[in-house]
């Protein structure tokens, strides 16, 4: 949740357009998005809080984008592995 927060005030206008555009293109935001969404962790990737997170939680961070990847249409089905966060 704090990465979240960081990423939200470091790298507001960023995630707003990112999430304009997600729910714009609901059958295919994961293509139509992705620009949006590398500035996003390009952005939040800079804060050293969130490097950490990614150093010490590089095991369900990557399950996670793998569940993305795997379900592009069914995000929510991820949320599992949101949790482990």
């Amino acid at each position: 949740r704090e990465a979240l927060a960081v990423t939200a005030r470091l790298c507001g206008p960023e995630l707003e357009r990112y999430g304009r555009c997600v729910a714009a293109s609901p059958g295919s935001w994961h293509r139509d998005c992705h620009q949006l969404s590398l500035s996003v962790t390009e952005c939040a990737s800079s804060h050293p809080l969130v490097r950490r997170i990614r150093r010490d939680c590089s095991d369900s961070f990557g399950a996670f984008e793998r569940c993305l990847r795997e379900r592009p249409r069914s995000a929510a089905e991820c949320g599992p592995h949101v949790s482990q966060f």
